[in-house]
């Protein structure tokens, strides 16, 4: 209701001053207009005017609090590292007191060999040290308080995706190879293990644990005196903890988890493409990691207690669904249920009670930790070297303000979630090497996908159909009888209830032709549905693209599979359903033509255009359904020192289409798999054993492109030292 001319009072009061100046000046007009008589005095010197300014000084602070609160509640906006940290924790961000430098292992030995002349093979069974177990410490050679660990288990009997091939290191008189060098690689991060222990007694809400040193990196674990283990967690509503958990470590996984690559089992290598799996269990024994501004890190646990001083024990039963729990008998749930009872019981956590807690953790990092090539080498059991082939990269001394402020803004956008196909792509990738190396990958979206139909499933709408059918009349002449007594139902001859019986029954039996169709015949059917498909390729162990084990009805069954399932559940959306399969592969050659300038060493010329060729078609840089360029490659063969001009260059898995040439420069053709019209299936045969599909490049080259394939595959060289054909005229 609008306010009325004498209800509205005019103001005299400026609410916009907010510094020293104005106020001053303000409150002396004030004066001046409603005390003329009062207080005439406006000297800087007089007793009035120190009372005018001191007011306007508490004016200008206080405006200048009230200012700066805001400013300091406001992310882009914020100076102070402790309010910074403070929406960073807010916009689930967590800040780092020191980020750790890491750095790709190496790790080699010499081994003997054995087998027969012709085929000589290391001798796993003389492996000195096979097993190298994580957390093994390097150390620095020019500065030894840098200290590197390794980040998983080397094992050197088996060959997975951190595993390079055998190299012949030594020879008899006769020349035979008599020994082997062994590779394996993995990740090292800067910093120590330490170790540190806290006495609990009374049981605490949100019980904070303080450790005593300022540069920790990572928290390793922590365990009780009773033997339980505690797991840290992003938040503690977060009752799912991921378990990674290697071979040897895990009884389920037997010889179906490995393929052995020759001899006999357990003497010699085998080939272990996942050596970790990824499981997720759910636990209340969880805390988090905190990091103050002072760069101090403490762990604090849940409110796992009742107000009266109980531990959270069997008298409490868990409803999953409802998010909060129930406290009594949980067979007796016809009691009231209390929705705020999430408050004061375990919903967060346990609290640790009447225990010693054990923490481990790494400490370390720093930009001191960016170490040069080569740095950390060192000799163990006198037949182990390890050595960094590459920088450590990436340590730095905390994070500043800035960096906390973009990096938060950064995670909040990301909300962890994977809603684009890009962000399925992207969280594939980022998996840790651990649960298995993913070399490429492709995702699309379907709007529907088939599923298989049970012949029982058919038969028993074909049982419902038919029993509505022979319950027609006796339906017909209940509801008659009910009628004739007076009840009031909306009932008429074949009618009960306004729905017609016959038309029920009918429709049944429709449903269950239609179903008994799909069943004897193709047994699909299709179902609208939101379905995300996901191709994948890996590496072999010469980084050649390859598929995942595969079933006969080409179902995966590799334990990788598994692994990624695991991993995206905790961020695809609940809609989503994935469908993992096997990406394609197409091998192709090259040949080329160039010219040679006058005087030039062709043979020379030739070897450095193949060079720049399998540079060009580096795997490394070849994705899913990406196109080719022929003109690109003639560019950079022009580069090539001592080249004129080029002729023409021509990708293929047989012949030169291009040149007008018939030979078959590749016998036999680079493929192993092609698309049979008449049958509607893929066979294999025909081309060369190993490699991937038949691709008609002569019809998908169209002006110095060479267009990808509609299905979803990768274009690979295959073999450059065999595949590129080269002629320097």
């Amino acid at each position: 209701m609008p306010y009325s001319e004498k209800e509205f009072k005019i103001s005299n009061v400026n609410y916009l001053n907010k510094d020293f100046d104005s106020l001053k000046n303000t409150l002396v007009e004030y004066a001046k207009a409603y005390f003329p008589n009062t207080y005439k005095d406006f000297n800087e010197t007089s007793p009035g005017m120190m009372l005018i300014e001191m007011s306007a000084y508490v004016g200008d602070v206080l405006s200048f609090y009230i200012d700066q609160q805001y400013k300091e509640m406001l992310l882009p906006l914020a100076e102070e590292r402790r309010n910074v940290i403070n929406i960073a924790k807010m916009l689930g961000y967590k800040v780092k007191p020191n980020t750790p430098a890491f750095a790709n292992i190496t790790i080699t030995q010499t081994v003997g060999a054995t087998g027969p002349i012709t085929n000589k093979i290391p001798n796993y069974s003389s492996i000195g040290t096979a097993i190298v177990p994580t957390s093994t410490q390097i150390t620095s050679i020019s500065d030894p308080s840098q200290v590197f660990e390794t980040l998983g288990v080397v094992d050197f009997t088996i060959s997975s995706s951190n595993s390079l091939p055998p190299v012949q290191s030594g020879f008899d008189s006769d020349g035979v190879v008599n020994e082997f060098i062994l590779t394996r690689q993995t990740r090292a991060v800067s910093g120590k293990t330490k170790e540190t222990t806290f006495n609990i007694g009374t049981p605490t809400k949100f019980l904070k644990l303080n450790l005593p040193d300022n540069d920790i990196v990572e928290i390793l674990s922590c365990t009780d005196s009773n033997g339980n283990k505690w797991y840290a967690v992003d938040y503690l509503a977060q009752d799912k903890v991921p378990i990674n958990t290697h071979y040897q470590d895990d009884p389920t996984r037997g010889t179906n988890a490995y393929l052995p690559i020759g001899g006999v089992a357990g003497t010699d290598e085998v080939e272990m493409p996942v050596p970790y799996t990824l499981s997720y269990l759910q636990t209340s024994k969880r805390f988090v990691v905190e990091v103050d501004e002072d760069n101090t890190t403490s762990l604090v646990f849940g409110n796992g207690i009742l107000r009266t001083g109980q531990i959270l024990g069997s008298a409490y039963s868990n409803i999953e669904q409802a998010g909060y729990t129930i406290p009594g008998n949980p067979s007796e749930l016809d009691m009231a249920v209390n929705p705020l009872l999430g408050d004061n019981t375990s919903t967060l956590g346990e609290a640790p009670a009447h225990v010693i807690m054990t923490v481990s953790y790494r400490v370390g990092g720093g930009i001191g930790a960016n170490l040069p090539s080569g740095d950390l080498s060192s000799v163990v059991d006198g037949n182990l070297t390890v050595t960094n082939n590459t920088p450590a990269q990436g340590g730095s001394s905390g994070e500043s303000i800035e960096e906390i402020r973009h990096k938060a803004l950064a995670h909040f956008a990301s909300q962890n979630r994977a809603v684009t196909k890009e962000d399925y792509e992207a969280r594939i990738m980022n998996m840790d090497a651990r649960f298995g190396v993913i070399a490429k990958v492709y995702v699309e979206r379907e709007d529907s996908f088939s599923v298989s139909l049970d012949d029982a499933f058919a038969g028993g709408i074909a049982d419902i159909a038919s029993g509505v059918g022979a319950q027609i009349t006796e339906l017909e002449s209940t509801a008659g009888y009910l009628k004739a007594l007076g009840a009031d139902l909306p009932y008429t001859e074949g009618n009960l209830l306004g729905f017609t019986l016959q038309d029920i029954a009918n429709s049944l039996g429709e449903l269950m032709t239609s179903l008994g169709a799909f069943s004897s015949g193709t047994g699909l059917a299709s179902v609208d549905m939101g379905t995300l498909k996901v191709h994948l390729l890996t590496y072999d162990i010469n980084k050649n693209l390859t598929t995942l084990t595969t079933a006969v009805d080409n179902t995966i069954i590799h334990p990788l599979k598994n692994n990624i399932q695991n991993y995206l559940s905790q961020y695809k959306i609940l809609t989503d359903e994935l469908i993992i399969q096997n990406g394609k592969v197409i091998n192709f050659g090259v040949v080329f033509e160039v010219y040679a300038s006058r005087g030039a060493n062709k043979e020379d010329i030739k070897l450095r255009c193949i060079e720049k060729i399998r540079e060009y078609f580096n795997i490394d840089k070849m994705q899913f359904r990406q196109a080719l360029y022929t003109s690109q490659i003639e560019y950079e063969l022009m580069n090539v020192d001592g080249v004129r001009g080029v002729n023409h260059i021509t990708i293929t898995q047989d012949s030169d289409y291009r040149s007008g040439d018939s030979t078959q420069h590749f016998t036999p053709p680079l493929w192993n798999t092609q698309f049979d019209d008449s049958s509607g299936t893929f066979t294999t045969g025909g081309g060369k054993s190993g490699y991937g599909y038949k691709y008609n490049f002569e019809d998908a080259f169209n002006d110095g492109i060479l267009l990808p394939s509609v299905e979803p595959a990768v274009f690979e060289l295959k073999e450059p030292n065999k595949n590129i054909i080269g002629v320097v005229k």
